[in-house]
This record gives C-alpha cells, structure tokens and sequence, in this order.
C-alpha cells in the first residue's frame, strides 16, 4: 500500500475513533450546554495547540533533516568508494586488484547485508570492518618517488579513510530514531489536546463532531509523518542502495575503460 494511503487510513481511524467518543460524551453532556466552560477551556487549548505544535514542527523538521543527511552521506560514501576504485591504479597489478575486489566486496556487503539490517533495525554485521581494512593494507605502506604516483596513493588512503567516516555516520542515522522520551511527550500531548477540546461548547451537536474531527485528523497525519521519518532507513520512507548500485556501475565502466595489467 502506498504511504499517503497509509497515512489517509491511519487519519481517518483516528477521526472515526475520536467521532464515537464524541458521540458518547453527547449523550450525557450536551455541546450546547458547555458554554460555560469556554472562557476558561479556550484559553487552555490555545495554550496547549500552540506548545504541542511548536514541538511537533521541531520533531518533523528534524526527522527530515535527518532523512536528507542520511540521504547525503550514502552519496558521499559511495562517491568516496569509487574515487578509491578509480586511484587504485596508481598501485602495482597485484595490489591495485587487492585494493579494487576489497572495494566491490564492501560495496556488495553494504547492498546485500547491511542495508538490510538497517531497514529491519538489526545490529550490522562486523564484515564491512574487514574489508576496509583489506582496501586500507595495500596502501599502508606504499611510497614512491614519483610526485603523481605518491600523490595518488595519498588520496587512495585519504579516501579509505573517509569511506570508514561515512559508514559509521550512515550507521548511527540508521538508529537515530526520537527515542521513547520524545514519544512519551508527542502521544499523551495528543490526547491532552483532545481532552481538553472535548470540554469546550459548540453551537451544535455537528460542529463538535467537525471541530473534533478536523483537529484529530491533521494531528493524526503529523504524527504518522513523524512515525514513517523517524529513521531513515526503515519503514516505509525508507531510502533505497542507489548510490552503492551506481557505484558498483562505475567500477564496471573503470574496468572496461582501462585495460588491466
């Protein structure tokens, strides 16, 4: 099922949940006989609507940008595996084809290993360590007297390097989640919104059952959006491997271009 019908269905359970409380709450109390609790009931909800919204807009606003960097860092480390792929030439036959299966093997293990467990939220395998430490080998110790060929080698390792940089922000992002608190406070914040509107006086028995629904819905469709962004790997906003099956892509163009030793 798509997400905005997922969202559309949550949205209306939450209306039609909020709608038979509202129904039984009229038929011991009245809307039209509770005006007098709206001098008092509209101050309150005007002051809990307006914190639980500021705290709202700042959950959804960080889970997107969240969701972008995390977006972003895949890029970069995908862009950073095949700028080592590619500087790799610089290193003798033996080496350069080391460092250019470790490479491949890392990006495979991320596509068909890790990316898995992060959209399940599963602790991720220790392999994709091993295999920067096998791109991070053939080059620990390599120097040359040549400027060009030294300056390669440099950017070989440097780029090693940031690849381990990047893989370890991807997978904090993946556990990045709000966290139980953050929960503790947007769940009870919507019932507490709900409650109090409940006190208040309508002109009619339909307005209530409007006013109610209206409120119930939009908040129900903030805290779904909340719920999917939460963290970026997982549920259904989950991101997909396209930046590692581009890269695995350039390695083929590499290979296909430059005519091995």
């Amino acid at each position: 099922m798509a997400i905005w019908w997922q969202g559309l269905l949550f949205a209306l359970v939450v209306v039609a949940a909020a709608s038979v409380v509202v129904a039984l709450l009229q038929k011991f109390a009245p809307p039209t006989a509770r005006g007098h609790n709206n001098e008092l009931g509209t101050t309150l909800f005007e002051l809990l609507t307006v914190l639980y919204a500021i705290v709202l807009a700042f959950v959804l606003i960080t889970a997107w940008e969240n969701k972008n960097e995390a977006g972003h860092v895949t890029f970069k480390e995908a862009n950073e595996l095949v700028g080592v792929y590619w500087s790799a030439a610089s290193l003798e036959p033996e080496a350069r084809d080391e460092v250019r299966a470790a490479v491949r093997a890392y990006t495979e293990e991320v596509i068909a290993v890790e990316w898995p467990a992060m959209r399940d939220q599963d602790p991720v395998s220790p392999e994709g360590l091993l295999l920067l430490d096998a791109m991070r080998a053939p080059v620990s110790g390599a120097q040359t007297d040549d400027d060009v060929v030294q300056a390669r080698l440099d950017t070989t390792r440097d780029g090693v390097l940031a690849v381990s940089e990047y893989r370890t922000d991807r997978l904090f992002q993946a556990q990045r989640g709000l966290g139980p608190t953050m929960w503790t406070v947007l769940v009870p914040g919507a019932l507490l919104v709900f409650a109090v509107m409940l006190t208040l006086g309508t002109p009619t028995r339909k307005y209530q059952f409007v006013l109610v629904g209206l409120i119930s819905g939009m908040v129900a469709l903030m805290l779904f959006a909340a719920y999917q962004l939460e963290y970026p790997f997982s549920r259904s906003g989950a991101s997909d491997p396209v930046p590692y099956e581009t890269a695995i892509e350039r390695y083929d163009v590499i290979d296909a271009q430059y005519t091995r030793e």
